[in-house]
């Protein structure tokens, strides 16, 4: 296929009306997207803000209802947070593997996020917000509703925002998929000179993600749905590819050392 014939990939953002706890993003998506007399085609990537899928399933914690323990003074003491904020990220943080001023470096799903994901920002005001629960099941019931209800074979991302070692600001992250391949393996093809490639994998997922991500916004642009079309990726039935992998082989985790403070067994 010459570079012609490649349909061009290309996004579209729709704005979302201000979600509230309990609101059903099955019906949301659907009549945001019929109220833009927009059809979803086979191959679409549909993209949802992360917070807009925490706050419909009442992920959202009053700051001020924690009880802060001993552990979680000391983080605030050390790093400058609130000692309610720390609270709740110490609870939400699989592993604390240190922080700087007003945030901790976690690991949160497998996935080395600040904070677990909890977040202050475009939540109410005193609340935090966390990450869906399961992230992978909102995107799967999201996606299984839009089947339903007569749309193309489509997938479906939770996307969230990072940031990436030693480089300033935030980029794309998914944290949720369901319906199309993650990875593309490049190992045992060939470069531009002929060397054959031993280790290098594409994480579509998160490229998306950073399309995306680049629409919604990080502040008050209310573009919580993108839609992603010919995307060049598979199509799958089944459960995704999990991108995320035993930290000893990777090269970041692997050099990355812990205080042990919200290890949990």
């Amino acid at each position: 296929m010459s570079p012609k014939e490649i349909s061009p990939t290309t996004l579209f953002p729709f704005t979302l009306p201000i979600v509230k706890p309990s609101q059903k993003l099955n019906s949301i998506v659907p009549r945001t997207l019929r109220g833009h007399q927009f059809e979803l085609r086979h191959g679409d990537i549909i993209c949802v803000a992360s917070k807009v899928v925490s706050i419909a399933e009442n992920r959202i914690i009053h700051l001020d209802q924690k009880r802060v323990s001993t552990a979680a003074r000391t983080l605030a003491a050390k790093y400058a947070m609130n000692s309610h904020l720390a609270q709740i990220v110490l609870e939400e943080a699989d592993l604390i593997m240190g922080g700087v001023k007003g945030f901790l470096l976690t690991i949160k799903q497998g996935i080395l996020t600040p904070n677990a994901g909890v977040d202050v920002k475009n939540s109410p005001a005193g609340t935090a917000t966390l990450w869906p629960a399961h992230p992978d099941n909102s995107a799967s019931s999201l996606r299984a509703s839009l089947m339903r209800s007569g749309e193309s074979r489509i997938g479906v991302m939770i996307v969230d925002s990072r940031i990436t070692p030693l480089r300033l600001g935030t980029v794309g992250l998914a944290i949720g998929l369901s319906g199309f391949r993650t990875l593309r393996d490049d190992r045992g093809k060939y470069d531009l000179y002929g060397r054959r490639i031993i280790v290098t994998q594409t994480n579509l997922a998160d490229d998306l993600a950073s399309a995306a991500h680049l629409l919604m916004g990080e502040r008050d642009e209310r573009k919580g749905l993108v839609v992603i079309r010919n995307a060049h990726i598979t199509m799958t039935a089944h459960a995704p590819a999990n991108s995320v992998f035993d930290p000893k082989k990777c090269l970041i985790g692997s050099n990355l050392s812990s205080d042990s403070i919200g290890l949990k067994p």
